[in-house]
Parts: C-alpha cells; structure tokens; sequence
C-alpha cells in the first residue's frame, strides 16, 4: 500500500510540474515593440487581464492604471464586453523614439478616436507604459 501512494504522489507532482512548464511555455514574449503592443491590447480587449499584466511595464502607476482599465472593463456590460472582445485594433503609425522606446498610434474598430501607447525593451520583452497614455503631452 505504501509503494500506491508513493506513486500516486510521483505522478501527482510530475503532472504539477508539467502543467507549470506548461503555462510558462503559453505566455508569450514581446520580442518586438508591436508585438508588446498588440498583445497588450488584445488581452485587454478579451478581458483576459491577467496575461495583459504581463506586458505592463511593472511600477505603481501603471498598476493603478491599468487597474482603472480593468475595472471599466467589468462596469461594462454583457453586450459591452462581447463588443469589446469583437472589436479588431487598427495599428496606424509605429514611431521608434530610440532603440528601446516606441509609440504605437492605433484606434478601435469600437471607437474612431486614435489613441497611442508607449512600449519599452526590457529584459523581459516588450511591455507597455501607460504613463505615457495617461499623463498629458
């Protein structure tokens, strides 16, 4: 009996390490300033928040801004999200500013209005810098 649950526990934990790789293996990165981009908004727009988090350029102001994302996107409702998670993003100007800085000019196919993003090289690929959307130019 004791020989079962050694092996139920070995099996147990090789599944727990293989769904871990496996989740690392599923998170994509950004190795392009488009790709941080896009990935981000497009995360945003399913509702998927959590891996849209994984392009945010990590710091307490994108945090809070990001959560203010987050929670327009629940005050929505069914319809609105659904809308949201249909609409396609239209990329209309990329504009290197350095080798490790770009903005990305896009809008909505939800909403005419261009808005731009701030996507920056990290060591862990490219994440976005809200800042740059919410602070005014």
């Amino acid at each position: 009996m004791q020989l079962f649950n050694f092996k139920t526990i070995w099996v147990i934990g090789l599944l727990a390490v293989m769904i871990g790789c496996g989740e690392t293996a599923n998170k994509e990165l950004a190795d392009n300033p488009l790709d941080g981009g896009r990935y981000f908004l497009e995360n945003c727009n399913q509702g998927d928040f959590k891996k849209a988090n994984n392009y945010l350029l990590d710091n307490p102001e994108n945090q809070s801004y990001f959560k203010g994302i987050s929670n327009s996107y629940f005050t929505l409702d069914k319809e609105g999200r659904q809308q949201l998670r249909q609409a396609s993003i239209q990329i209309n100007e990329v504009r290197a500013i350095d080798s490790t800085q770009t903005i990305i000019s896009y809008q909505s196919s939800m909403d005419t209005v261009p808005h731009q993003i701030k996507v920056i090289s990290t060591p862990n690929g490219w994440k976005v810098d809200l800042k740059y959307t919410y602070i005014a130019k």
